[in-house]
């Protein structure tokens, strides 16, 4: 069960910014021990699904993941004696306002799938991305946490609709950048 906590925690702590590829943050210590808790867990073995349901939340570095609901489901194995066993995790699936933080991104949506076979993460329903004063807003965000390449889209198009994709981006204050290096500056007699 490890491997799919370490692999969820991680790709669904979306990596990076998805406007227009703004920045990169550090990607989650997927090494790191993982802490799930929730208001209760439910292992189906006949079908190899496993649900934590409640207050979902799902730490690992510095990575966090709270839903209401998080279902994992896992491949079917066979085994020796021919009963059908579980194997690893293939698609893990939240509900139920997902909020997804890492480092200094912020990432929240109605539902969010992580489907392992191509490391495709998407979050879909009122997307919120929040880095720093930056902002951007859509309806559908899918991201590939192995390269980093994101999208993020909305159901609306065209200039009158009234829900496009929006972002806001902030310039750094050049003042704050030459701040330093004027102080650094010995002082003329």
């Amino acid at each position: 069960m490890k491997r799919w906590m370490a692999a969820a925690a991680t790709a669904l702590i979306l990596s990076g910014f998805a406007a227009g590829g703004v920045a990169h943050a550090r990607q989650s210590d997927s090494s790191a021990p993982v802490d799930v808790s929730a208001d209760s867990q439910e292992t189906i073995n006949s079908k190899c699904i496993i649900i934590f349901t409640g207050n979902v939340e799902i730490l690992q570095d510095r990575s966090r993941l709270r839903a209401q609901k998080v279902t994992i489901y896992n491949a079917r194995k066979a085994t020796a004696d021919n009963a059908n066993a579980c194997g690893n995790a293939q698609r893990m699936e939240a509900d139920g306002r997902v909020y997804v933080v890492s480092d200094q991104q912020i990432a929240t949506g109605d539902h969010a799938v992580y489907t392992y076979a191509d490391t495709t993460a998407v979050l879909t329903g009122d997307v919120v991305l929040v880095k720093g004063k930056d902002v951007a807003r859509g309806d559908r965000l899918v991201v590939n946490t192995k390269t980093n390449d994101a999208r993020l889209e909305s159901n609306a198009p065209g200039r009158a609709a009234k829900r496009r994709v929006r972002a806001v981006f902030y310039q750094e204050d050049e003042k704050k950048t030459d701040a330093p290096a004027a102080a650094a500056q010995p002082a003329q007699r």
